[in-house]
């Protein structure tokens, strides 16, 4: 009982870690590597279970636009929104960085922050009038529900309380991760982020073009958003105020681990999903705000973060 209560907890504190460190990362590498601050990122959070809701069910909407529809969606499965969703929110991150960061790049943050802050108001509420403002739910499939089990094996000792789908993000998660570093290590694309980032003039006056980096990075931290959205959304549920929900802690989540470092942002996932599983087991109504309170402790000791001032692939 005790090796089986300790795993769950473990598994509660990696999940809420995974779907912070998908919405994150991509805030940490878009500012860390273009200096521009994206809180529309809610936004592709919020695509990413929109639309992998729309692919992996016929679904009926009891309000908004599509009430009138009937069932209304794709009915593919959750494994073909799994593959799809992070391609349609790449797909949206391309287009949203050439229309609505990159003019805006050289401009002050505080302009970055109230634009992006805008389009991600404005799409909450599009997307409320169109899938109606009642929270939704993912159908599950069979191979999602119940205890996680190993093929041939069955439940191993201590995993009866753990859902496939905790293990399912957890893994993908860290493939992700595991992804975005070996991007800026070992691809050129990588190495000319880098480059751009420290001196974006000088990397170009050396024939190096860092538009096309710039705009690959940006939608990569997009579908990760997406998957994120789709991961929490099946898991919690979701409406169309989720957005909002994930961005200002995935921010606060960014500066306490350092802005730039994605072993910051990794580590203050952890934290933040630690925080939010244990005061969640005590007092329900201030897990969230755990985050805020732990932010507070750890930036009054590290004012700069927990990793301060380093390279955007450390």
């Amino acid at each position: 009982m005790v090796l089986g209560g300790v795993i769950e907890f473990s598994f509660n504190v990696l999940f809420r870690a995974s779907i912070y460190v998908l919405v994150a990362i991509g805030l940490s590498i878009i500012f860390g590597s273009l200096q521009y601050v994206n809180m529309a990122h809610g936004a592709l959070y919020l695509l990413g279970a929109y639309v992998g809701y729309v692919i992996a069910d016929s679904n009926f909407y009891t309000d908004g636009i599509l009430a009138s529809q009937g069932q209304f969606g794709l009915d593919m499965g959750f494994a073909a929104a799994l593959v799809l969703v992070p391609v349609i929110v790449f797909v949206v991150g391309v287009v949203m960085e050439r229309l609505l960061a990159k003019p805006f790049y050289d401009r002050p943050l505080l302009d970055q922050l109230l634009v992006t802050f805008g389009i991600l108001l404005v799409f909450q509420e599009v997307v409320g009038e169109i899938f109606g403002k009642s929270s939704l739910q993912y159908p599950r499939p069979d191979w999602l529900q119940g205890a996680f089990a190993l093929p041939g094996i069955g439940v191993p000792p201590g995993f009866e309380a753990v859902s496939t789908v905790r293990v399912l993000a957890v893994v993908l998660t860290i493939a992700l991760i595991g992804l975005i570093i070996g991007f800026y290590r070992y691809t050129n694309y990588g190495l000319a982020v880098r480059a751009g980032t420290e001196d974006t003039e000088m990397t170009q006056l050396l024939g190096i073009r860092v538009g096309r980096p710039f705009l690959l990075i940006f939608a990569l931290g997009a579908s990760y958003a997406g998957i994120g959205g789709l991961l929490g959304g099946f898991q919690f549920g979701f409406s169309y105020q989720s957005g909002v929900e994930i961005i200002i802690p995935a921010l606060v989540i960014v500066i306490m681990g350092g802005v730039g470092s994605l072993r910051g942002t990794i580590l203050a996932s952890l934290l933040a999903g630690f925080s939010v599983a244990f005061v969640g087991e005590f007092v329900p109504s201030m897990s969230t705000a755990s985050i805020y309170i732990l932010a507070i402790i750890v930036l009054a000791f590290r004012p700069n973060g927990l990793f301060e001032s380093e390279a955007i692939a450390q």
